[in-house]
């Protein structure tokens, strides 16, 4: 047995382990005349110009080109054996649609029950063009799923603008091309279908887990744990369902094997408390110790869970992948880090990103409709996905306060103390001419309707800090210094307003300098105030020379970048490092959930 035959196997045995078996039928109906496939022909061909079917219309989105195939063979049915009885066909046609499992499809999306009923119905039929055209309707939605399936697998079964709407502006670089009769005229489909990703590494590395954790769905034992009377446990806590943790986390082996050594208890132990900080940690959460919603959804996780989580993710695979080669920047946006490819190596720095919308934000959008206080609902901060150029640098920037921000986090301050403003550093302008802010009376203002824009000042204290690197987008999104450094020590990130903030901006920026013409890595940092690396530049370096070609800079200063360098901002919860040791991190938008529930909708 081939190894895709065997893993169609694993999956098929999943659904039919509760059928019950059949006698093997011939092609004769109960009347005892036997079946014609050129009889079926006729009424097949009827089938494109008269559909009478069992399933929506829309559903067959293949009519065309099934159409084209099917005249080539002058109608003859491909599923003549499957439809009228023989077991043989009929299990093959089973393995090739199970194995969809293994690529984080659902056997379920292409009829096949459906199928299987009507065609067992066949039996009690008299040989009339009802019985014909009813055999007609099966071969075609047979061959219709079939081809959707094909499709499914090499391109994804939906789309980042059914999931993300304009949000998701990656490209979609991974698409195959198509080979539709091909398809349906080969006989090994599984092999077929599993050639269209044997270039993708991360795609099969992907399968692998899958796989794995199909298998291990089986041996799952343990029910969830009802944590709804404990709204968070910490260290000290005396805590009757401990015990029931400390069980779940032994028979799931977490965060390693040394939950094993753990006794039972109904105490919060400092013991205990370190493994939780190791289980947060390796997750990308707070590793503070303290049990709650994101650390108990890791508890009560199960291989549905791991699995759900790698089916989301293969299909990102199908829709983006990241460049093989050249100079880029990449940023998996929930494992908070850039990484900046060079031709030959990459280095990685820690970001913090846009702020999650809160737990159970589907429970609030629904008490908020009943209710009708909409309005009152978080703003959504979440970095979006892009690609874009890095075209240049804004060294020494402004802020202009986005008005969201004005509304929701500096209004109070202002109505209180008119004085804030310049005494904080930030200038206010009507148009393009300034205003002093300290007279403005912002009670009388509607601050639904601010006429002012407030800017901050260029330095130290800038909410943008020293530098920003712009891209193209429609989102005003941008990477940036920032004064506030105490964030990068949290393991969740997830703290800015939908900009990313970068730990070392200077590196970033001698990074980029590699695509100026006109200025390198040390003049960049002399521009920034900071010494040059090259030895023999340095040797001759004086800050205080202001007479030099590159000096520091004071004001706010552009500096574009000839070759603008390629960005992506992706979004991945299962992925694979330099070393392909597998990772799993914390879905901290909850996007998953968006992608599956697509795919089960389209």
């Amino acid at each position: 047995m081939t190894l895709t035959r065997s893993i169609s196997f694993i999956f098929l045995s999943c659904f039919l382990i509760l059928q019950s078996c059949k006698e093997e039928p011939t092609a004769v109906a109960e009347s005892g005349l036997v079946l014609s496939q050129d009889s079926m022909a006729i009424h097949l061909e009827k089938q494109f110009t008269k559909w009478n079917s069992l399933v929506c219309q829309d559903d067959l989105r293949y009519m065309d080109t099934l159409k084209a195939f099917y005249k080539t063979r002058n109608y003859k049915p491909l599923w003549w054996g499957a439809i009228t009885g023989d077991s043989a066909s009929w299990s093959d046609l089973q393995l090739t649609l199970a194995h969809s499992e293994s690529h984080g499809m659902n056997y379920k999306y292409y009829q096949l029950p459906l199928v299987d009923y009507y065609r067992g119905a066949l039996d009690s039929m008299r040989v009339t063009s009802k019985l014909y055209r009813r055999m007609a309707e099966l071969e075609l939605i047979i061959s219709n799923n079939l081809l959707r399936m094909y499709e499914d697998i090499a391109n994804g079964r939906t789309t980042p603008r059914k999931v993300y709407g304009y949000t998701y502006m990656l490209p979609l670089n991974n698409k195959k091309e198509l080979d539709f009769e091909a398809f349906l005229e080969e006989e090994d489909k599984n092999t077929f279908i599993d050639n269209l990703h044997t270039e993708d590494t991360t795609y099969n590395e992907l399968r692998k887990v899958l796989t794995y954790y199909l298998k291990k769905k089986i041996a799952a034992k343990s029910s969830e744990i009802d944590f709804s009377e404990y709204p968070k446990i910490e260290l000290g806590d005396t805590v009757s369902i401990l015990p029931k943790i400390i069980a779940k986390l032994k028979e799931k082996k977490l965060p390693n094997t040394d939950i094993l050594s753990i006794k039972d208890t109904t105490i919060y132990t400092q013991e205990l408390a370190k493994l939780i900080k190791t289980l947060q940690s390796d997750y990308n959460l707070t590793p503070d110790g303290i049990l709650g919603y994101k650390t108990y959804k890791l508890i009560n996780a199960t291989p549905d869970d791991n699995i759900n989580q790698v089916k989301a993710n293969m299909e990102r695979q199908r829709w983006f992948t990241k460049p093989k080669e050249g100079a880029y920047v990449y940023i998996n946006l929930p494992v908070y880090e850039v990484d900046m490819h060079w031709e030959d190596s990459v280095k990685s720095m820690p970001i913090c990103i846009g702020k999650n919308l809160p737990d159970k934000y589907d429970e609030m959008v629904k008490e908020y409709t009943d209710s009708g206080w909409l309005y009152k609902l978080p703003k959504n901060l979440e970095t979006p996905q892009i690609a874009s150029k890095i075209s240049y640098m804004v060294i020494n920037p402004t802020w202009t306060i986005p008005y969201s921000i004005i509304r929701n986090e500096m209004w109070w301050k202002l109505v209180r103390d008119p004085a804030y403003l310049s005494r904080e550093g930030y200038k206010v302008y009507r148009g393009k001419t300034e205003v002093n802010g300290d007279t403005i009376r912002w009670s009388k203002i509607n601050k639904d309707k601010i006429p002012y824009q407030i800017v901050q000042n260029p330095g130290p204290e800038n909410a943008l800090g020293t530098v920003k690197y712009i891209f193209h987008n429609p989102f005003s999104i941008y990477l940036h210094d920032t004064p506030n450094k105490t964030a990068f020590k949290r393991t969740q990130r997830a703290v800015s307003h939908g900009c990313v903030r970068l730990q070392d901006p200077i590196l970033f920026g001698e990074y980029l300098m590699q695509n100026s013409d006109e200025y390198n890595a040390d003049d960049f940092r002399i521009m920034m105030g900071y010494a040059p690396k090259d030895p023999d530049r340095l040797e001759d370096y004086d800050p205080a020379d202001t007479t030099a070609t590159i000096q520091k800079l004071t004001e706010t200063t552009l500096v574009r970048l000839q070759k603008p360098m390629p960005l992506y901002l992706d979004y991945r919860t299962v992925y694979f490092d330099a070393d392909w040791t597998l990772h799993f991190c914390y879905d901290i938008y909850d996007q998953n959930k968006l992608i599956l529930e697509a795919m089960d909708r389209w």
